[in-house]
């Protein structure tokens, strides 16, 4: 099959509530966002650097255990995931190494002469980027980037949702990448080191939050603050590193503008997210949040999952 014309997109994302509590069964909130990663197969005498390298030979192997034809991961691949990145080079915290391997299982899989049936599709995604990430993640990352939209996780079930009306959001950059696998092994020292009654009571705000999701943007927006102030309860005791010097600056910027904030993600760095019902309130938030040195961006979210085209426009 002719490969040379084929592109997969897919979306970075961002939760919105659910981290760490999805890790011990909860559900979690996450959504696709308008920063992609691209990937594609090269053509005549362009090199593959060593990165797309690794992503292809560890794809390779996961076609061959699922039955499907090896040969497309044969091919050199260029991957372009610069829009997660800041212009020094620091990650978003936007799901970039889940966002790769959507987009390159995605290509791989538009290569071959059979369909993958839809879960398949899921589980290659969620495998590859286990593989060459670690084992710990909740692949809520890799199930938003691939489905898109605005969703909900809890365990093996994802199911789509709207994005409440009259709720905002604005987005605000730490400054600083943070280190997930890291932080995932201080929640397991949490739990082991007697921190068990704190996390089920984030589970609980977790699952608050996804009973309120459609009950309105006040009711969405309280659960929030709630989870919030759970989550940063169970960081103080634990010592998890989540509610960080950029994070607790963000949060009393938000206070300020009577906004509620959170960290999304594993915390430390990365994003914050600011909710509120009245747009001017984060508008007042992004200035100071901008002359505070914590740059808004500009991302779109609930945007489309991967997308897979070929040079005939078709999908």
């Amino acid at each position: 099959m002719p490969v040379s014309g084929i592109r997969a997109r897919a979306p970075g994302k961002l939760f919105l509530s659910g981290e760490y509590a999805v890790l011990q069964g909860a559900p979690a909130i996450a959504c696709a966002i308008g920063r992609h990663v691209e990937a594609s197969f090269l053509s005549g005498d362009t090199t593959e650097d060593a990165e797309a390298t690794r992503w292809r030979q560890a794809a390779r192997g996961l076609l061959l255990r699922y039955g499907l034809d090896p040969a497309p991961a044969g091919r050199p691949l260029e991957i372009d995931s610069r829009a997660l990145y800041s212009a020094g080079g620091i990650k978003f915290g936007f799901g970039s190494s889940a966002a790769v391997a959507v987009a390159v299982s995605g290509l791989l899989l538009a290569a071959q002469d059979r369909l993958a049936r839809s879960a398949d599709r899921l589980r290659i995604a969620d495998e590859l980027h286990r593989a060459l990430q670690g084992p710990g993640g909740s692949g809520v990352d890799v199930a938003a980037s691939l489905h898109g939209g605005v969703i909900a996780v809890e365990g093996d079930r994802v199911e789509s949702l709207r994005w409440p009306e009259g709720l905002h959001c604005e987005v605000i950059f730490t400054g600083r990448d943070a280190d997930t696998a890291h932080a995932i092994g201080r929640f397991h020292e949490a739990l082991r080191g007697g921190e068990r009654a704190a996390v089920k009571e984030l589970c609980v705000a977790a699952d608050a939050v996804r009973r309120a999701w459609n009950r309105g943007a006040d009711r969405v927006l309280a659960a929030v603050q709630e989870y919030a102030a759970v989550w940063r309860k169970l960081d103080r005791s634990a010592g998890l590193g989540v509610f960080s010097r950029e994070h607790l600056r963000l949060e009393s910027l938000a206070r300020a503008a009577d906004c509620v904030y959170k960290p999304s993600g594993s915390g430390g760095g990365d994003c914050g997210l600011a909710f509120s019902t009245d747009r001017g309130k984060l508008d007042a938030l992004r200035g100071s949040a901008r002359e505070a040195g914590f740059p808004p961006l500009a991302v779109d979210l609930g945007v489309e999952g991967l997308r897979v085209r070929r040079q005939s426009g078709r999908a």
